[in-house]
């Protein structure tokens, strides 16, 4: 470092020290409460898992359950890793906030000095997430003490391999970097666990003692390539710009701020208009048909621009199926409408911004009511279609006629049609109205509702269907699905 980053460097520690409003006694004290409360909720948390795998032990005695269990950690573990991968590609492994962008990264600053905290930091930081999930998914599964803490190391290793290899990536600044495909190669395995399930095949896993010596060298090998990562990270990250390091920045306080609104409806709208803006142009589509007709067809051209989402959809028809084959009976019907509701959100930008845009709204020649529901026609038929798909898996459990399972089906989509349209029109916090006082100031009262927006129409759906899901409970749900719909859109 030069004799101008040095005193660069000390002008910032001098300004940072003398700024601190927090005494060392108070963060002393919020240590202990942080650990005590760490250690007091994580030991009920151990309780209740030990009590609940004991009684999976005395529960599960049929070979289909004993083989969904014996997957049961490996399909948790995988959809974390998927999400945590793809949350660290789309944000970013090492991110820097806006001042640090401004003024840090253009200054005489070696970045590697600069960058090197935050990108060991984070490859840390997801073994410390990606750890406890894997300890409490092998817990449940019934594995022995030795094989949990392979188990656990293991996947903790994994993650911060996957974290490291996305910097790298993030180095390189290439789209096409192997790295890039972690969690869509995730998500492929989780898919193949719960086709395992779906069809009743026994898993060809062991957690004998014969199985623990390769386990061991495989988790030391996982851990020597994260060794490896960490002490590469001031090389890699020295090769870092700016461009490459700002707009997750930008991202996180956006995210903080939807959080801090419980809005998560706003924190979807940020993600989009991050993801927008990372993909930057697109090819221009002309013609198509005109009238109401022409926000459908907008939609259908999404379609081909976004294809991993149908691949989504069609992958997610694997969990009714492996729902019922484990026993879930009628409760398939609730396990459906709730993959559709979380599904079905990103297909419904269009009736967001349809929502949010009042003055977009006002530009068409139309009323308002139809005007959204063009936009919710694609969707709709998606679910509709994923919703018959899925029937079959009610005939394993349910003496039903095909009527019956078919208008289970349509009902189950239209549900979940129904929870995204309730959560993307959600309106948001009102601060004209009266406000609650809490700790961290006045909230308003249509605040904490926001939370379960979405969820309790699909609750409200599902209910008649598992009350009577052979008479006419299915009629009752899709009436009141469509009731939903149609008040949702004309609602100004």
């Amino acid at each position: 470092m030069t004799t101008e980053s040095r005193e660069l460097w000390a002008d910032i520690r001098h300004w940072r020290r003398s700024r601190r409003t927090l005494s060392v006694g108070e963060a002393l004290q919020d240590l202990y409460i942080g650990v005590f409360a760490v250690l007091m909720l994580g030991s009920m948390l151990i309780s209740v898992l030990v009590n609940l795998s004991d009684v999976g032990d005395r529960a599960c005695v049929a070979a289909e359950c004993a083989a969904a269990r014996s997957l049961l950690p490996w399909l948790v573990v995988g959809t974390a890793l998927a999400v945590l991968w793809s949350l660290a590609r789309m944000v970013g492994p090492v991110a820097v906030s806006p001042g640090v962008a401004g003024w840090l990264l253009p200054a005489p600053v070696d970045r590697g000095e600069l960058l090197r905290g935050r990108a060991r930091g984070t490859v840390l930081l997801a073994a410390a997430l990606v750890a406890p999930v894997a300890a409490g998914a092998a817990t449940l599964a019934g594995f022995e003490v030795p094989v949990l803490a392979l188990f656990t190391a293991g996947a903790a290793g994994l993650a911060a391999y996957g974290v490291g290899a996305l910097v790298h990536a993030q180095t390189v600044g290439r789209r096409r970097h192997p790295a890039l495909l972690l969690g869509p190669v995730s998500l492929v395995a989780v898919a193949a666990g719960l086709a395992a399930i779906a069809f009743s095949v026994e898993p060809a896993l062991s957690a004998g003692s014969r199985a623990r010596v390769p386990a061991l060298a495989g988790v030391l090998l996982v851990w020597a390539g994260v060794v490896v990562a960490l002490v590469r990270a001031r090389i890699l990250t020295a090769r870092l710009r700016r461009r490459d390091v700002a707009p997750g920045g930008v991202l996180v306080p956006g995210l903080g701020g939807a959080l801090a609104t419980l809005d998560l409806a706003l924190m979807f709208d940020v993600l989009v208009a991050h993801a927008t803006a990372r993909r930057g142009v697109v090819r221009p589509r002309r013609g198509g048909p005109r009238g109401l007709a022409a926000l459908t067809w907008r939609d259908v051209i999404r379609l081909r621009r976004h294809p991993g989402r149908l691949v989504l959809l069609a992958g997610s028809l694997l969990v009714p199926y492996a729902v019922a084959a484990v026993g879930g009976r009628v409760v398939v019907v609730l396990v459906e409408v709730l993959v559709c509701f979380v599904l079905v959100v990103p297909f419904l930008v269009a009736l967001r911004v349809l929502t949010r845009s009042s003055g977009m709204v006002r530009m068409f020649p139309t009323p308002l009511g139809p005007t959204r529901a063009a936009a919710v026609v694609v969707p709709g038929v998606l679910l509709l279609a994923h919703g018959l798909l899925s029937a079959p898996a009610l005939g394993r459990t349910l003496d039903a006629t095909v009527g019956d399972l078919a208008l289970l089906g349509a009902a189950s989509g239209l549900g979940g049609l129904a929870a995204g349209v309730r959560w993307v029109t959600g309106r948001p916090p009102d601060y004209g109205r009266p406000l609650v006082s809490t700790p961290a100031g006045g909230v308003p009262t249509n605040l904490y509702g926001s939370a379960l927006r979405g969820f309790d129409i699909a609750v409200l759906t599902a209910l008649p269907m598992l009350l009577a899901p052979t008479g006419g409970g299915a009629v009752v749900s899709g009436l009141l699905s469509v009731g939903v719909i149609a008040y949702l859109c004309g609602r100004r």
